[in-house]
Parts: C-alpha cells; structure tokens; sequence
C-alpha cells in the first residue's frame, strides 16, 4: 500500500500490516498465544495469523485466532476488532474497513 505525502511517497509492504494486525490482536486478554503456553505437547503454532486484502480502498484484515477458556467470546472479539483498526489507522493512516475474526479453537 502507497500513501503519498507532501514530501513524498511511503510504501507499506502486506507483511508490515500482517504484523501490525497480529500484534494488536496479541494485546487483548484471552487471545491465546504460544509463547505464554507452558504446554509443550502441542506444538502446532497457534499464533494469530492475519491475511490482508484492500477493497475500494479499504484495509480489510481476516485474522484466525485462538482464545483462551474462560473468556468471554463476543467481548473478546469485539476488543481485538476496535484494537486492530486503531493500531492499523493511527501508525499506518490507511482507513480500514473490516476485521473478520476467525476462531480456530478455545483453548483448554
């Protein structure tokens, strides 16, 4: 994605807002994250994983994401949704226009 400035232009690779997106989404309680799992039998990844799509100019972010027990789903969701878009609109200046969240699993 390319913004131009007044002094120029600055381009933002996919992966850049993958990241940003996945970071964002590891701020919220009861997103599951590996690096906090003291369970090492599983060892799939089970990171969020984010793809990205522009539609009308628009940044639209599919995530997958595993919670943790306990939580509270619909709140859960709607936390990483308004944490993804401010995280994405105030460091980047691109407008998104949906967060999709897809949960894979709940973990136990």
């Amino acid at each position: 994605m390319a913004n131009t400035f007044r002094h120029g232009q600055v381009k933002i690779a996919n992966e850049i807002l993958d990241q940003l997106a996945i970071r964002a989404c590891k701020e919220i309680n009861g997103v599951h994250n590996s690096d906090d799992s003291t369970n090492k039998i599983n060892l799939q990844n089970q990171d969020p994983k984010a793809s990205i799509g522009f539609i009308e100019d628009k940044l639209n972010i599919d995530l997958t994401v595993f919670l943790d027990k306990n939580v509270n789903v619909r709140k859960t969701v709607k936390d990483i949704q308004e944490n993804v878009i401010r995280i994405i609109e105030t460091m980047t200046g691109i407008s998104v226009g949906r967060v999709n969240v897809n949960i894979a699993k709940l973990e136990i």
